[in-house]
């Protein structure tokens, strides 16, 4: 055990450290002092609340209308300009802001936009084809560079696969006005129920369409997306150990050592697998490239939620001296006497951020860091109970379950990963969130960059508040 705990405490620009030395052996009350666990409370009051500051207004972007009534092009524009919302990089302005010869000409009447207040605006078009095909076309277009796009994104896809397939487009228009593609072609998985219900479900990333994904006899947790985007999960029947299992398979997969299985999680790139496996009386973490050749990774116990970093270290919550700790390849990374759980690591294009929920009494709230630890910042305060982070492939967004009577009330949100502007994507509320970009398609043909707009310069992003510390790049 250690005997001093050092805690960095972010206020404004200044850095305060607090020191927690063990008192001489002779002082038995200061010596009762130190063995008493910290207030998580006065520990988190210290840090900035980065979702209570107010950043710069975003650039607003405008979505042309469109005067079509076939599906595919009413699907492309609700799914677009929802991701586009989504995404927290963007002011979307509403239909009503839209140039009123805009949807009679078909056209993009820049100038127009301008004036309305657009940096930026975005055009769709989806059109069925011969042999049951549909055409799915983006344009971006910025409002200081002329009537020329800058950008154009045309896809050709089945006809069942439109809703699927507008995600890509919205993140090509994401990547073509912020330099980093979007993250919602992709899906969520999650466990929602309580006692014997408890089901592993797959969704869209914008919250559509939850689908079930694990057998009505199991009591399932900590679904992940492996190898080719299939869904893994541990589940018990009939009150036995928690088994790992592939979706749509009825039975188990082999798996060593045995134990029961309380944890799992595959590297970014689904090369390795780590598992949280009831071994003797302790839960301890087991990694390896596949499920036969699994080896010790910690000797920490109580270890579960194991979770990989983008740079392939293995994570995961066990136990500390005062409840769960986060560990970093074996290190400790969250604060000693926070209760700390479920970590999840995003790669922001400003650095690896690491996420994780804290116990604070009856609640719980989320908290960043850098990779390694370091400087805290707090995401959310006295919100209810906020669960289970999730970082979205762009490492732009977390998702996560919240408790909270305010805003929209309980359910599964998305905010910025600065903790700004969360938004309600469905009213489930869950636990085990994952958040994994779905498979590239086969010979998808290739975005076109027209005009002398090679590379697509940025619009003027809002950036991290200046109240918020930058997290450390590690």
């Amino acid at each position: 055990m250690q005997t001093k705990t050092l805690i960095g405490l972010v206020l404004g620009a200044l850095v305060t450290v607090l020191a927690i030395a063990v008192p001489p052996l002779g002082n038995a009350a200061a010596q009762a002092r130190a063995q008493k666990p910290p207030d998580p409370e006065q520990i988190l009051k210290n840090f900035i609340v980065v979702g209570d500051a107010k950043g710069r207004p975003l650039p607003k972007i405008g979505v042309a209308p469109s005067l079509a009534i076939n599906e595919e092009d009413i699907t492309l524009h609700t799914v677009v300009t929802r991701d586009l919302d989504l995404c927290g990089e963007f002011e979307v302005l509403p239909p009503s802001a839209a140039p009123e010869d805009d949807s009679l000409s078909g056209k993009v009447d820049v100038k127009a936009w301008k004036k309305k207040g657009a940096e930026a605006v975005v055009k769709l078009s989806g059109k069925r084809l011969p042999g049951g095909k549909v055409a799915l076309e983006g344009l971006a277009y910025f409002t200081d560079t002329g009537d020329t796009p800058v950008y154009d994104k045309r896809i050709v896809v089945d006809a069942n696969r439109v809703r699927a397939e507008s995600h890509r487009i919205a993140d090509a228009l994401i990547g073509a006005l912020t330099g980093t593609n979007g993250g919602f072609s992709s899906q969520m998985t999650f466990i929602y129920g309580t006692g014997k219900a408890r089901r592993a479900y797959v969704m869209d990333a914008d919250g559509h369409d939850p689908t079930v994904a694990s057998a009505p006899n199991q009591v399932a947790l900590s679904p992940t997306f492996g190898p080719d985007q299939t869904l893994y999960y541990a589940a018990s029947t009939n009150k036995g150990l928690y088994k790992v299992y592939a979706r749509g398979e009825r039975k188990s997969l082999k798996f060593k050592p045995r134990g029961s299985v309380y944890g799992l999680a595959f590297s970014h790139d689904r090369s390795q697998v780590a598992l949280s496996i009831g071994h003797g009386p302790a839960i301890k973490i087991f990694a390896g490239p596949d499920f036969f050749n699994l080896q010790p990774a910690s000797e920490v116990e109580s270890a579960l939620h194991p979770a990989w970093t983008p740079s392939g270290k293995l994570a995961f919550s066990g136990a500390g001296r005062w409840g769960q700790r986060i560990y970093v390849d074996g290190k400790a990374i969250s604060p000693s006497g926070l209760n700390a759980s479920a970590p999840v690591f995003c790669r922001h294009p400003d650095g690896i951020r690491a996420i994780y929920m804290v116990g604070v009494g009856k609640n719980t709230d989320l908290v960043a860091s850098g990779e390694k630890g370091g400087s805290l910042a707090r995401l959310t305060q006295h919100q209810g109970r906020n669960n289970y982070p999730a970082c979205s492939p762009d490492g732009r967004l977390i998702a996560f379950f919240s408790t909270r009577k305010s805003t929209k009330g309980p359910g599964l949100y998305i905010m910025r990963i600065d903790g700004m502007r969360p938004k309600r994507i469905s009213t489930l509320v869950g636990d085990s969130l994952r958040w994994a970009r779905l498979p590239e398609l086969k010979a998808a043909p290739k975005s076109k960059a027209r005009g002398q707009h090679k590379a697509a310069p940025k619009p003027k992003a809002a950036p991290m508040p200046k109240a918020v510390p930058t997290l450390p790049k590690t």
